[in-house]
């Protein structure tokens, strides 16, 4: 089997952009001028910036993911995957059972559960 030049395994282009990139400018463009000629409260040269810069946001955007490594998809699925990991990072004191004892060195290995403190939640002060 031979397999496909690079050129044809990537995202269908025009101008850097992806036919995403392309849709949502156009998209932005006629959010633009329907903004500026039926939606805007003041009119003239108030609704021609205002259009201007309501269709220039998904432009930039555009823009910009065409020029960086950024790809927003991605970076919602990371999200989606650190917030429903079992083992992250929550403040505040926990519930600790037993403690840990962190020694000095091979001298202090001796040291036993015996010698932590009895109340370790009384550690914590209240927030």
């Amino acid at each position: 089997m031979n397999a496909a030049p690079a050129h044809l395994e990537a995202k269908l282009r025009f101008l850097e952009f992806t036919i995403g990139q392309i849709a949502a400018a156009v998209l932005g463009l006629l959010a633009g001028l329907v903004w500026a000629s039926q939606l805007c409260p003041f009119g003239g040269l108030g609704a021609a910036i205002s259009g201007a810069y309501l269709a220039g946001i998904p432009v930039a955007a555009a823009f910009v993911a065409s020029q960086t490594e950024f790809d927003l998809w991605d970076l919602l699925a990371a999200i989606a995957r650190w917030r429903r990991l079992d083992g992250r990072y929550e403040p505040g004191p926990g519930s600790a059972i037993t403690g840990y004892l962190v020694s000095a060195g091979p001298a202090d290995a001796e040291a036993s559960a015996a010698d932590l403190p009895g109340d370790i939640e009384a550690l914590w002060e209240p927030a």
